[in-house]
């Protein structure tokens, strides 16, 4: 497993699903197939002309010059120390498929849905919720219209209670819309 940071540029990419595809293009198979087993987070609430993201990859992306995005950092993705007794994170989460069900959560509602996530591997000890973004972005390529769905970070500390669990569930999305750089775990 992989530990990338990208650079995406704004003003090449309009819309949250053109960032998978860009992505794609660095991670691909010997054939140059794309592929897909990869997630990142991507911090929304950034102003500037690039935004900088964390990607977890399992195959070592290709260094290329892409306008949209650009690969900044490889390096390999240490598993977590075994006697790991705490650690901060960080998550930008959608909890519901349905976008309706993720208007108007509140912190206690996330603080609880990560922890059920978490069960028998860590404790939440701490958190901050914010900032909390909507997401826009085309549901098909054509669409004139734009979907939007309400997104929210989650920040704090944790007590760990077993750091090889902890290891394995940071590798896979947590909850919805990983496609659009949500539900990747950050221990840091």
């Amino acid at each position: 497993m992989y530990h990338c940071t990208y650079l995406v540029n704004r003003q090449m990419i309009t819309e949250p699903s053109q960032i998978m595809t860009s992505l794609q293009k660095y991670v691909s198979e010997e054939d140059g197939k794309p592929m897909s087993d990869f997630i990142y987070r991507l911090e929304w609430y950034r102003i500037g002309i690039s935004i900088p993201m964390d990607v977890y990859s399992e195959k070592r992306p290709v260094l290329q010059l892409r306008p949209e995005c650009q690969l900044t950092s490889v390096e390999e993705l240490e598993a977590l120390p075994a006697k790991m007794k705490e650690a901060s994170f960080k998550i930008f989460i959608v909890p519901y498929k349905a976008i309706e069900k993720n208007e108007d959560l509140d912190k206690a509602f996330i603080d609880g849905w990560l922890q059920k996530k978490l069960k028998g591997i860590a404790e939440i000890t701490e958190s901050m919720l914010g900032p909390n973004n909507r997401i826009y972005f085309k549901d098909q390529p054509d669409d004139v219209e734009m979907t939007q769905i309400q997104s929210y970070t989650l920040r704090g500390e944790l007590k760990v209670l077993d750091s090889k669990k902890l290891d394995t569930i940071r590798k896979k999305a947590l909850g919805y819309y990983s496609e659009l750089g949500c539900g990747m775990l950050v221990i840091e």
